[in-house]
């Protein structure tokens, strides 16, 4: 501690000697960041210049060159990470240069937007004359970025023992370790006044990931009631599929908007005589392209005939368009956007004869709601079986490894799997360069990455899912090139146009809508009608992944089994038979174990 603020009180008086220069308008951010800045963390603890941590893939602070992409910048300067999680970071700092007052929207808002994406409740702004502490907890909001402020220091503060204290038990790296962030947020309490609850939005006080179904939700609702009001033959299942597209489309478009892939087309669309016209041509741009699901022709919402609801998609497309929207796309976690549509998926479209509403599945309003697993025991549950799978085989040998979800829902635990696999591949690369084949991969800012191609390599060979539910299936799906493109740059996305290449690999073959419990042999004796039949949808893995289950089937099967499942009387009497080893009144998380079983 004594070092520490030794350290700052030189840094001090630095700044207080030349005041007038590092306060001109001239003296710019990079310069803060270099002479001030930089040194003040280094003070709290944090390798910031890397002197220590040399593995680019295990470093605790991760620093931004102010890189800005379309109208923003996109990353906060410095993330902050406690190894050997480096995928979540605990805190971000923003850095600004002396000369413009820190206390402004703009900034404020910047810097809560991209905490409040990552689900990090407090981060910095600061230019070294002053430092700000600001709650990141709650939807962003312009017009109440500032009131976010929790304390400010001015840089005279930092040579007071007791207020650099509050500073170094807050922020420096052995107290982040302890759970500093954490407790302190804890401690914090929700912001009160009718006046803040007015200005922000209905899911103001809720974190990224409800705020976000809240979102979503409303869209549905939106998009099922419009849909049904100006094309009223359309029922239940053709309405549930069509808004799901229609909002799987909107989601990848901002994410490819937001990672600087695509430019910015969404908040275009609303001055467009036609929203919807103007939509659907953007999406039959993007399918040659883009190839996969998302972009695919769609029956109903891509027919000409098809009557849309202009006034009401407009104004989505104004809520979700950067920069209006709180949301940074490229920003949320693939994981918590799992978790989310998880939640999604819950609800269905129902429609009568003049109108639509959006319910809970039979199913969910049985259990009282959706259960999902939470993301640090998927994340623990894939690395403890995938992860030792895979540990020390080559890149070859992985290729001729499979791994399923038999159940997979939304893909949460796909996207994770995915994920190990991601890892795996490029710390071997970066080990091991001698091995790696042309194309594998590319050097960026440094480091190993994996090249397009390789992702989509990997995915197809390894990653396989199945769920009864088809709008699941669509999710999964969704998921998974969205984790795809994680590191895709515009630059990728050119070349591969050039070539005439897909940038996204055809999934059918890997993702499949089925039955996983029931194989079609249920349907001998013509004991179905087509509706029931396409209700129960039976099927066989050795005809669904004929080259898995020819390889003897699959390395490991993870997943979260459905519980609570009913089942027909018929469907019963076909499980007792087929699977005789179950006694009693098996549970169909039980089934499901015992599937695995066999598949393995």
């Amino acid at each position: 501690m004594k070092k520490s603020i030794d350290l700052v009180r030189q840094l001090v008086n630095d700044f207080k000697t030349h005041e007038a220069t590092y306060l001109a308008s001239d003296y710019q951010e990079q310069e803060a960041r270099k002479d001030f800045i930089d040194k003040f963390l280094i003070a709290l603890g944090w390798d910031v210049n890397h002197e220590h941590q040399k593995n680019p893939y295990e470093q605790e602070v991760k620093i931004e060159q102010s890189v800005k992409t379309g109208k923003s910048q996109r990353r906060a300067d410095y993330a902050f990470f406690i190894g050997p999680n480096f995928r979540d970071p605990k805190f971000f700092v923003e850095a600004k240069k002396p000369s413009r007052s820190l206390s402004n929207p703009d900034d404020y808002y910047q810097i809560i937007r991209y905490a409040y994406n990552k689900k990090i409740p407090i981060s910095v702004l600061t230019d070294f004359e002053e430092f700000h502490i600001i709650d990141c907890r709650f939807l962003p909001d312009i017009k109440t970025a500032l009131s976010r402020k929790i304390e400010d220091f001015h840089y005279t503060d930092y040579a007071d023992e007791e207020k650099f204290n509050r500073i170094f038990h807050l922020f420096g790296r052995e107290a982040v370790e302890k759970g500093s962030i954490e407790k302190y947020a804890a401690e914090l309490p929700k912001p009160k006044g009718k006046g803040v609850q007015q200005a922000l939005f209905k899911s103001g006080f809720l974190p990224i990931d409800e705020a976000f179904l809240v979102k979503l939700n409303d869209f549905r609702l939106t998009l099922a009631k419009s849909f049904k009001k100006h094309n009223q033959e359309l029922e239940s299942e053709e309405l549930t599929e069509a808004v799901q597209r229609t909002i799987d489309r909107l989601v990848f478009v901002r994410f490819l908007e937001d990672k600087g892939i695509e430019e910015h087309a969404i908040e275009k669309l609303a001055a467009e005589s036609s929203a919807w016209k103007a939509f659907v041509n953007l999406c039959r741009s993007l399918e040659p392209k883009y190839n996969g699901l998302v972009f695919k022709n769609h029956a109903l919402i891509d027919d000409d005939k098809f009557v849309p609801p202009e006034e009401e998609f407009a104004e989505i497309c104004n809520e979700l368009a950067d920069p209006s929207s709180p949301y940074l796309f490229d920003e949320i976690p693939i994981s918590m956007l799992g978790s989310i549509y998880e939640q999604f998926l819950g609800k269905v479209v129902h429609a009568t004869p003049k109108r639509a509403d959006v319910e809970d599945k039979p199913e969910v309003r049985k259990a009282r709601g959706v259960y999902y697993t939470p993301e640090y025991i998927v994340r623990y549950i894939v690395q403890n079986t995938v992860g030792k799978l895979i540990e020390g085989k080559t890149p070859e040998e992985i290729s001729q490894m499979a791994f399923a979800d038999i159940a997979c829902g939304s893909g949460s635990f796909l996207i994770e799997v995915y994920s190990e696999l991601l890892d795996y591949h490029t710390r071997y690369y970066s080990a091991y360069p001698e091995k790696t084949k042309p194309g594998d991969t590319q050097m960026r800012e440094g480091k190993v990455v994996l090249s397009l191609k390789k992702r989509q390599e990997i995915l197809t060979s390894n990653i396989y899912g199945v769920d009864i539910d088809y709008q699941a299936t669509e999710v999964t799906q969704l998921s998974l090139y969205l984790k795809l493109l994680e590191d895709v740059t515009m630059n990728d996305a050119y070349q591969y146009s050039l070539l005439k290449e897909k940038i996204l690999p055809d999934l059918k073959n890997n993702i499949k809508c089925g039955n996983s419990l029931i194989g079609t042999d249920i349907l001998e004796g013509d004991l179905f009608e087509k509706t029931e039949e396409r209700k129960l949808n039976p099927m066989n893995f050795a005809d669904a992944f004929p080259k898995v289950m020819k390889r003897g089937g699959f390395d490991a099967i993870v997943g979260n089994p459905p519980y609570g499942a009913e089942f027909s009387d018929l469907e019963k009497k076909y499980l007792f038979k087929t699977y005789p080893v179950l006694k009693g009144q098996p549970e169909s998380y039980e089934y499901f174990l015992y599937r695995v079983l066999e598949l393995n």
